[in-house]
């Protein structure tokens, strides 16, 4: 990449001394189809960067993979509870698995785009020193993190039958719900992760932005019962994959087709928005860390 001599400031006075040189950096943008050919060519990495991350996480852990399982079901459960013995809110189908595979889905957001987010900054040992692709490291997390959203969806598959919930034909819905959530964490956490390089804010700014967005996402209650922020829900790029894992649950779910269409233009505008700013970008990021 072509490193550029910045502006001058000032002169060279009286005093002989030198006038201040501003080194710049600046890349080339790469061609779109160069872009997404060479991350084609190195996907290995993906699982491979996965794999290690995965085991460092839960090398010392005496149960292992199950924290990733039992946190999220916890919280779940926690919800449950409150929300039918304290404040009780009316779903028409069992709450406690509604909230809980909601609550699953919201656990594997907000992990893997909290990881996400900072991947370029976190990995800058290995960025900065070999090069490959840096979409890779924003879809490491999500990688890593499907294993327990596997099988924290498998044991609330186990409670439909503990509280009675009809297994239905639409249960071959939840691998489009995977894909979706999958796709959607990797786009958002690519971006996320190139302007938190430039801006280190974004780490905190994240934070706040996803205490905020459990509340704006129906995983508590459903959507039909916020009328008046109906259309801020179904903006929301969440209430597409909760409600398509609705459908597939119960085989009802209320604004789905609106829902799923939202979510969909979310996935586009995302994806499109990475191709552009990773073309421009790619190149030097790493070396702003």
């Amino acid at each position: 990449m072509p490193l550029t001599k910045g502006p001058v400031m000032g002169g060279v006075g009286g005093s002989g001394v030198p006038a201040e040189q501003v080194l710049e950096l600046t890349g080339e943008a790469t061609a779109v189809r160069d872009l997404l050919a060479d991350f084609w060519r190195r996907r290995s990495l993906v699982p491979m960067l996965a794999a290690k991350e995965f085991q460092a996480r839960y090398r010392s852990a005496t149960f292992g993979v199950l924290w990733g399982v039992a946190l999220p079901l916890l919280q779940g459960a926690v919800l449950a509870i409150v929300f039918t013995v304290v404040v009780r809110i009316r779903t028409g189908v069992s709450y406690p698995v509604f909230v809980i595979a909601g609550q699953v889905l919201w656990s594997y957001f907000q992990a893997s785009v909290t990881m996400g987010s900072t991947s370029i900054v976190d990995q800058g040992g290995i960025a900065g020193k070999v090069y490959f692709p840096r979409l890779v490291l924003p879809a490491v997390p999500a990688l890593s993190n499907l294993v327990g959203f596997l099988i924290s969806l498998a044991v609330t598959l186990a409670l439909m039958g503990v509280f009675g919930v009809q297994f239905r034909a639409t249960l071959f819905l939840l691998p489009v719900v995977v894909v979706f959530e999958a796709v959607l964490v990797v786009t958002l956490s690519s971006l996320l992760t190139v302007a938190h390089v430039y801006f280190r804010d974004v780490r905190y700014m994240t934070q706040a932005a996803l205490l905020v967005l459990f509340y704006a996402t129906p995983i508590i209650y459903p959507i039909e019962q916020a009328r008046r922020i109906r259309l801020l829900l179904l903006v929301n790029p969440l209430t597409g994959v909760l409600q398509l894992s609705r459908q597939a649950i119960f085989a009802k779910a209320h604004d789905l087709l609106p829902a799923v269409l939202s979510t969909i233009a979310w996935i586009i505008a995302l994806s499109a928005a990475t191709v552009l700013v990773y073309r421009r970008h790619e190149r030097v990021a790493c070396d702003r860390l």
